[in-house]
């Protein structure tokens, strides 16, 4: 699958385009392909922990420690792939088992696309380049623009009213929230 015409198809869905189908391989290899790309999502969003922690380090006028390779896998790990999880028992609980496989592999390339626009504005923190503050803003608008998004899938792939979307993402968001809070502080 070209991931250009993912990122199309992600505008598609979470938009009013139509077909938006068309854009996604929607079959197995294309829930397996969305995986790899969720897995994908952890080098940028490691360069999003590399920028805080140069911007740490500046702030309090000490060297750059770069974050711990396993904690950090670990952690962002299960936030990523918390989601899967949510959808899969979700879909299950409340018979939608018919729309998992299309809402989860929306939901990874929508996940990817924020990870890699978010890393790459870190990364020209890293370079210094751009301001910390603007790049923080665009990972504070995509992390806050998750929630947006999962209310969208969760009501046009998922196929769940407008209330229930709204419920089953803050849910989403919440149990992904937990994740790294509990990693954070152990």
């Amino acid at each position: 699958m070209n991931p250009f015409k993912s990122l199309l198809g992600t505008f598609a869905v979470l938009g009013t385009w139509p077909d938006w189908e068309s854009y996604f391989d929607l079959s197995r290899k294309g829930l397996k392909v969305s995986f790899i790309c969720l897995a994908g999502s952890l080098l940028p969003l490691w360069m999003v922990a590399q920028g805080i922690q140069i911007e740490r380090a500046r702030v309090l006028d000490a060297e750059v420690a770069s974050p711990q390779l396993l904690p950090f896998v670990i952690t962002v790990g299960l936030w990523l792939f918390s989601f899967p999880a949510m959808a899969y028992l979700i879909a299950m609980i409340l018979e939608k088992m018919d729309r998992t496989r299309p809402w989860i592999i929306t939901r990874n390339w929508a996940v990817f696309w924020l990870s890699v626009l978010t890393g790459a504005c870190f990364g020209l923190v890293v370079l210094d380049i751009l301001p910390f503050a603007a790049a923080n803003g665009v990972a504070f608008s995509a992390y806050l623009g998750l929630l947006a998004i999962d209310i969208r899938l969760t009501q046009k792939v998922a196929g769940f009213n407008w209330g229930t979307a709204i419920l089953i993402a803050c849910v989403i968001v919440a149990v992904g929230l937990t994740f790294v809070q509990l990693s954070i502080s152990r």
